[in-house]
């Protein structure tokens, strides 16, 4: 059985864009450096995801996935009482329909992650998530770049360029980082 597929498009309203025709499939955002992802959140956490459950809005209309994450390390701000938070957002797969929202992550469960949150929602769309990995030779933990493909700079002229990828770098150094722009 294949799966049925809607796609929503989230115009980049801060921008002031036209994504063109009602049949693009994209959504483009400012692309975000890391104070500005620090300065927008309220929340900083190294997280693992314990689950992912998405579900029909009360109307039948949209899809709306929830993930719920253990939060092992706090860089800015207090999580509640049981270092659990939840994050809701617009998407997901129900039965044999997935409504995709082109930029927004996807998150799996047992994953480990950066996720930068304002009010429980991940900021600057996928850029706000950046996966951990360990790294058996080295032995360390690594962030990964965020996904960037729906992100967007503008040029002194006005252009949009594609943003370039975050680099991955080593754990306790984004640590140090962020903390820093925390304290600022």
């Amino acid at each position: 059985m294949s799966r049925r597929l809607f796609t929503v498009n989230v115009a980049a309203a801060a921008l002031g864009l036209s994504l063109g025709p009602p049949a693009a499939n994209a959504s483009l955002v400012r692309a975000l450096d890391l104070a500005e992802l620090v300065r927008s959140a309220d929340q900083v956490v190294v997280a693992e995801v314990v689950s992912v459950r998405a579900a029909w809005d009360s109307a039948h209309r949209n899809i709306y996935t929830t993930v719920e994450i253990a939060v092992q390390e706090s860089w800015k701000g207090t999580p509640p009482g049981n270092g659990r938070v939840r994050i809701r957002q617009p998407g997901g797969v129900v039965g044999d329909i997935e409504m995709t929202v082109h930029g927004m992550p996807r998150f799996s469960v047992g994953e480990r992650a950066l996720l930068f949150l304002r009010h429980s929602h991940v900021c600057g769309m996928a850029q706000g998530k950046r996966r951990l990995r360990w790294e058996t030779f080295s032995r360390r933990w690594v962030v990964e770049g965020a996904e960037r493909s729906a992100t967007v700079t503008i040029d002194a002229r006005g252009k949009l360029q594609a943003a370039r990828p975050n680099r991955t770098e080593d754990l306790n150094s984004l640590r140090d980082r962020v903390r820093g722009l925390v304290g600022e």
